[in-house]
């Protein structure tokens, strides 16, 4: 009788931290949370031909990107405003709204 006592002890503790593990999940931002290295900004691509980012980017911000760095150069455009700042990897890149395309590689 001790034993089953115990097992269902055991047994309603292994289950309330299994569920208390799981019960905070962060919500997700709209921010490009993808690799943590620091976004670069420079004044040129690399060289290499620019590869368009989609043109429906309506839902960007709302894919998931692996963490692999893999770095790109992003061209955004804001208006009439042309940058370049170096993202994590092209799904990243392309996560931007305000994306044009990339180039691969750190932006100079």
């Amino acid at each position: 009788m001790m034993i089953n006592l115990l097992k269902s002890s055991l047994l309603g503790l292994t289950l309330t931290m299994a569920l208390t593990s799981c019960s905070y999940l962060p919500s997700p931002d709209k921010t490009n949370t993808t690799p943590t290295q620091p976004a670069k900004t420079g004044n040129t691509l690399p060289q290499g031909s620019l590869t368009q980012c989609p043109p429906s980017n309506a839902s960007a911000g709302d894919t998931m990107c692996t963490m692999q760095y893999d770095p790109v150069c992003v061209k955004t455009k804001v208006g009439s405003v042309i940058s370049y700042r170096t993202a994590g990897n092209a799904c990243s890149a392309c996560n931007m709204p305000e994306a044009v395309g990339y180039v691969k590689g750190e932006c100079k």
